[in-house]
């Protein structure tokens, strides 16, 4: 690692627009994302301070640590104290997709999780596929079903759609064993930095009945997720319905 001092200079700091609906926070925690994702900085480098960021980007303090607290939550940097704000190697960066794979929600849930295979294809993008990949309409993609069980109960069905041109060969691995973000984080060396997720909620048609073992029309949470490796391609999108009455979904959303 460098350690070296990284100096504002060097950032190329996008202002903040105070007249954008989007949080001051969202907006300083992008803008370093993407310098965080670029060449000017390396593995070991030591980030400004809190004061001379908050100074750079024309906001308080606070929205500088809600920003920054949120990349060291995507694995991005470490803040040591006494020493200062420290990027992170890449390779500690890819546990950022493999902490939010349905393998480790479910081991700590304390649940051992499984799949099963139900449909798998590849075909290119077409209009009336999921939204974020409206601008890749025509680029071929794996089309994977699985029903996603912990312990042996199902809890969710997912359909996911991948970009294929990063991962070839990506048809060929059984993912009724394996994670899809381990595999394209082990053996394609992706670095996925960005999921964002959509949560809704529908009722169960017959089939999604049938495969999760509940009532016909009972509660569903949906959640439609898109993966964003470091390059800014989208990697994968899927939508996923999870039993209301085994799964929850909690997130955090700090105000700056």
């Amino acid at each position: 690692m460098s350690g070296r001092q990284i100096q504002l200079l060097d950032l190329k700091i996008t202002p903040i627009d105070t007249r954008s609906p989007i949080p001051l926070y969202y907006q300083v925690e992008a803008d370093l994302r993407a310098l965080l994702n670029s060449d000017r900085v390396m593995a070991g480098d030591l980030l400004p301070t809190e004061h001379d960021l908050a100074e750079a980007y024309g906001v308080g303090r606070h929205t500088i640590r809600t920003a920054l607290s949120r990349l060291v939550n995507d694995h991005l940097i470490v803040r040591k104290a006494g020493h200062g704000t420290v990027v992170q190697p890449r390779e500690d960066r890819r546990q950022f997709s493999l902490a939010r794979s349905f393998t480790h929600q479910m081991a700590a849930m304390g649940l051992q999780a499984r799949s099963v295979v139900l449909a798998q294809e590849i075909r290119t993008v077409q209009a009336g596929d999921p939204r974020a990949l409206s601008d890749l309409i025509g680029k071929p993609c794996l089309i994977l079903e699985r029903l996603r069980l912990g312990n042996d109960e199902p809890l969710g069905l997912q359909r996911a759609f991948v970009m294929l041109e990063r991962c070839p060969g990506l048809e060929q691995m059984d993912f009724g064993v394996h994670s899809l973000y381990e595999v394209l984080s082990n053996t394609y060396h992706l670095v996925i930095t960005t999921i964002t997720h959509t949560i809704s909620a529908v009722a169960a048609d017959k089939r999604q009945a049938h495969l999760l073992r509940i009532e016909a029309h009972a509660p569903l949470l949906v959640v439609t997720t898109y993966a964003t490796l470091d390059s800014g391609e989208i990697i994968e999108s899927s939508v996923t319905a999870y039993r209301a009455d085994k799964y929850e979904y909690t997130t955090t959303q700090m105000s700056g």
